[in-house]
């Protein structure tokens, strides 16, 4: 069963949010596992995609955008995941109708209030759903 983590972090800027992702997506590749960010459109993949060129040069974060390729790192707002299956940070509003097909599922929380409210949905989906859940709360790690 998929296992869906919660990172609840201290900002309140897109931009903040992403850079934690992309912390996540670094994290992931030093484990050798593909990642799927799943936004809500192309404009929003396209903001993301700028953070993640733009992190450090030790942490090099090579991607696309999910338009036929098959890098391990790719950013997507279809309807469809491509060969993926192994990790999805869902940045998006709504919960992907694949995730189920990913190992581990990672929702990244700010403290933006419609963020907020759609992660605590999305909370309440994966918990009545009998998912398993954990919370990684870094709002006092400021």
């Amino acid at each position: 069963m998929t296992q869906v983590d919660f990172h609840i972090v201290p900002v309140l800027q897109a931009a903040d949010r992403y850079a934690y992702a992309a912390r996540l997506v670094n994290k992931a590749r030093s484990h050798k596992h593909r990642v799927l960010l799943a936004v809500d459109d192309e404009a929003m993949a396209r903001s993301l995609s700028e953070v993640l060129w733009s992190t450090p040069v030790e942490s090099f974060l090579a991607h696309s955008l999910l338009v036929g390729s098959d890098d391990d790192v790719q950013i997507g707002w279809h309807a469809e995941p491509g060969q993926h299956h192994d990790v999805l940070i869902n940045l998006a509003a709504e919960i992907p109708e694949y995730f189920s097909r990913f190992e581990r599922v990672f929702e990244v929380v700010s403290q933006d209030p419609a963020v907020l409210n759609a992660t605590r949905s999305h909370y309440k989906f994966y918990q009545d759903r009998g998912y398993p859940l954990k919370r990684h709360d870094l709002r006092d790690r400021v």
